[in-house]
């Protein structure tokens, strides 16, 4: 979830400050490892892998022996990865998180293919669109916050529709994710957030050729549920008006809702998106807030239940725009981004 801080009295005009941008300088909503020749794209080494001339590649003496290997299928992959957060997160006294196999699951497969299909490591796609815009075109009304590994040789691959997954790689992935030290540890905090209820997890790895050993790439997709929500459409007209509702659960109380816009997302080369080690949520260009606030337009909210009707047009331009609903927390001041999807305006 991302955070807004300097919550406003009543009757006077909320300012929403952003200091979370900062800390996810690793890449978007977690992170995503920083540039390295080896196979996940890290400062860490795996000893038994190399990369030589640009071609991911094992060497003869580094082959392991027949039988060593605990190979995983694709679904115990994902499962054998939840637990080891698990494990990660048990370590700070947190509970444990379960796995997604709907929206946050489906984004994060569709970025996973994506990475290990063309050789890079990022947390934009390969057509241009960034987490919160797969998970909601998965289906997801949450927030989501993404973890990445993958490699960065920038070469095509044919992906194996049933890879047997090395454990080892799986423990290498989480590994790198949780033991990165401040201030470099996005991945970490990610993983250790309290509120985290439920994680998706993609896994993809290519075929193996002579040449080439079969390294997988992971996405990590964390989603936590605090309400339930209205449809959006997927697209709409610009100027067109837009209604949010829905409801907002304990312990969370609903706060206000954010309207945000971006460029249409466009393909990006491969080349690009290696560079691309950061993706920082786009800050909403206006909020509205219940009554008793200063807002353009007041959220109607009763209980637990808000509603609002709002006009979708940012200096008249179209784009990806991107709806936000904040809420907040007992014994905190921030408030904290429980939702996050996205249209296509036009």
């Amino acid at each position: 979830m991302q955070t807004i801080v300097a919550r406003e009295a009543p009757a006077r005009n909320a300012q929403w400050r952003m200091p979370v941008r900062a800390a996810w300088a690793l890449a978007a909503l977690g992170g995503c490892f920083t540039s390295g020749p080896a196979p996940f794209d890290t400062a860490a080494r795996a000893p038994a892998i190399a990369a030589a001339g640009g071609e991911t590649t094992r060497s003869a003496s580094s082959r392991p022996s027949a039988g060593s290997a605990r190979l995983l299928t694709r679904e115990q992959a994902r499962r054998y990865m939840v637990e080891l957060i698990n494990r990660d997160r048990a370590s700070a006294g947190l509970h444990p998180v379960e796995l997604d196999e709907g929206a946050a699951g489906r984004a994060g497969q569709i970025h996973a293919d994506d990475m290990a299909s063309h050789g890079y490591l990022g947390h934009w796609g390969s057509d241009g669109s960034v987490p919160e815009q797969r998970y909601t075109d998965a289906g997801g009304t949450d927030m989501v916050l993404e973890n990445a590994s993958c490699f960065t040789d920038e070469r095509n691959r044919v992906l194996d529709s049933a890879p047997r997954i090395d454990a080892k790689n799986v423990e290498l992935a989480e590994g790198m994710f949780f033991n990165e030290r401040p201030p470099a540890d996005g991945h970490r905090r990610n993983i250790l957030k309290p509120w985290h209820g439920k994680v998706g997890i993609g896994v993809a790895q290519p075929v193996a050729t002579p040449t080439d050993i079969p390294v997988p790439c992971f996405a990590q997709e964390f989603v936590d549920s605090y309400g339930s929500y209205g449809p959006v459409p997927r697209t709409m007209r610009l100027g067109a008006t837009l209604r949010v509702e829905g409801s907002i659960e304990k312990p969370a109380t609903f706060a206000g809702i954010g309207l945000a816009r971006v460029e249409a997302p466009k393909p990006i080369e491969v080349h690009e998106l290696n560079r691309r080690r950061s993706y920082p949520v786009p800050a909403p260009y206006q909020t509205y807030w219940p009554a008793g606030y200063q807002t353009p337009i007041a959220v109607k909210v009763a209980g637990g239940r808000f509603a609002i009707d709002l006009p979708v047009s940012d200096r008249d331009r179209s784009g990806m725009y991107e709806v936000s609903i904040w809420a907040s927390f007992p014994g905190s001041q921030d408030f904290i981004m429980v939702s996050l999807r996205t249209i296509q305006v036009r």
